[in-house]
C-alpha cells in the first residue's frame, strides 16, 4: 500500500493499519496481540498470517478496510511485526514470500524456527534493532528508542527479502554466534531423555547426570527457547539438568498460551508465583536452601519458572542465573503436572 511505516508508542488520533501490537490505535488491526480487534476474516494464529490474508484481499476491499488509515505502525519490533509490516506494505511481493515470512515470523512470536533460514532471520531482527550489534549501530547514536526502533525497520524491510530468500554471506557476523548456539543447543537436546505429556501440552527434557549444554559458555543444561520450541506443539517444557550436586530446572510457558490464536484457543496457565512458594517449601524441608525458587509473572507472554538466582529477562534465551536444587527430579515433575492439572490443559 502506498502508505508510510512508522513506529509509534501512543494510540494517537490519527487512524494507521497496526500491524502487531494491540495498544489502542484507531484504525485497522492485523494482529494477534491479546485485545486486538483484527476483522475476524483476517484473524490468524501469527499476525503475519493476518496481513498476508489482507494482502490476498481485493485491491477494493482492502482500501475499504483501511479508508483513513494514514501510516502502517506498530509499537514494537519483532519478526512478526517486521514481517506483517512487508506484507501490507507490498502485498504483491509478499505473496509471492508467503511461506518465508510465516516461517520468520513462527520462529520470532513462538519460538519455533522450522529451519535454518527462518531462525537466522529472527536472529538478524534482533541484532539489527540492538544499539549496540547492529550494521547501523552508528547511525544510531544520539537517537532515543522509539527513532533507533523506526530506523531499523524502515531499513530492515529493505532487505527482508533477502534475508528471506537471497545470499546471508554477507550478514554472517550478525547471526553466526546465535546459530551455532541453535545447533549446539538441538544436539544437546536430542542426546537427552524425551517425555511427552500430549493432554497437559507439556514436554520433560532431561540431560544425564552431570552433562551441561554444549555451546560456548553454558555451565548448566539449559537449551534455549528456539531449540526447545523448535519441534514441538506443546506449550510448555520443563528442563532438567541433573548433576552431583542436585538438579536444575528450568519450567517455561510459551506465548500459544497468550496470544490470540484462533487455531487454537488461549489456554489456561498455571500460577507460578503460587508454584514457586511451594516448591521453596520443599526445597527447605530438604535442607538448607543456597538459592530460591523464582517465577516470573504468570501474566506474561512467555514466563519461566526455575531454582536459581534472580533477574532473569523477559524471553531470556537462555536461563544463566540456574543454580542445583535439593529436590529430586520425580519431585518437580510431579509438583509441575500437579500445578497443570489443577488448570488443566488446552479447550477443546
Amino acid at each position: 500500500m502506498d502508505l508510510p511505516f512508522r513506529m509509534q508508542s501512543a494510540p494517537g488520533d490519527a487512524p494507521v493499519i497496526a500491524v502487531d501490537g494491540a495498544w489502542g490505535a484507531p484504525g485497522l488491526a492485523l494482529s494477534h496481540w491479546p485485545g486486538n480487534t483484527t476483522p475476524p476474516e483476517l484473524k490468524h494464529d501469527l499476525s503475519t498470517g493476518a496481513a498476508l490474508a489482507f494482502a490476498k484481499l481485493d485491491p477494493a476491499r482492502r482500501a475499504d478496510l483501511a479508508a483513513g488509515c494514514v501510516a502502517v505502525a506498530n509499537n514494537h519490533v519483532d519478526t512478526d511485526g517486521l514481517c506483517a509490516a512487508f506484507a501490507v506494505l507490498h502485498p504483491e511481493r509478499a505473496l509471492e514470500l508467503e511461506d518465508e515470512l510465516l516461517a520468520a515470523a513462527a520462529a520470532g512470536d513462538f519460538f519455533r524456527p522450522r529451519d535454518e533460514r527462518a531462525m537466522i532471520v529472527d536472529l538478524l531482527v534482533g541484532a539489527c534493532v540492538d544499539a549496540e550489534r547492529s550494521p547501523w549501530a552508528a547511525d544510531f547514536a544520539g537517537l532515543e528508542d522509539e527513532a533507533r526502533w523506526n530506523l531499523a525497520m524502515q531499513r530492515m524491510l529493505e532487505v527482508l527479502p533477502e534475508w528471506l530468500t537471497g545470499d546471508l554471506a554477507p550478514w554472517e557476523p550478525y547471526f553466526a554466534d546465535g546459530l551455532a548456539a541453535w545447533r549446539a543447543d538441538r544436539a544437546d537436546l536430542a542426546a537427552a531423555t524425551f517425555e511427552e505429556l500430549v493432554h497437559l501440552e507439556l514436554d520433560v527434557h532431561t540431560a544425564a547426570p552431570g552433562v551441561t549444554s554444549s555451546r560456548d559458555g553454558a555451565d548448566a543444561f539449559d537449551p534455549g527457547r528456539h531449540a526447545l520450541y523448535a519441534d514441538t506443539d506443546a506449550d510448555r517444557v520443563l528442563v532438567v539438568g541433573p548433576r552431583a550436586d542436585g538438579a536444575t530446572y528450568r519450567l517455561i510457558l510459551n506465548t500459544t498460551s497468550w496470544f490470540d490464536l484462533p487455531d487454537r484457543g488461549a489456554g489456561d496457565r498455571p500460577d507460578l508465583a503460587a508454584l514457586a512458594a511451594h516448591l521453596d517449601a520443599l526445597e527447605r524441608e530438604a535442607g538448607e536452601p543456597t538459592a530460591a525458587w523464582r517465577a516470573q509473572p504468570t501474566e506474561g507472554a512467555a514466563p519461566e519458572l526455575w531454582y536459581g538466582d534472580a533477574d532473569v529477562p523477559q524471553f531470556a534465551e537462555h536461563n544463566g542465573a540456574l543454580r542445583p536444587s535439593r529436590l529430586s527430579p520425580e519431585v518437580v515433575r510431579r509438583e509441575v503436572i500437579e500445578a497443570l492439572r489443577a488448570v488443566w490443559a488446552f479447550p477443546d
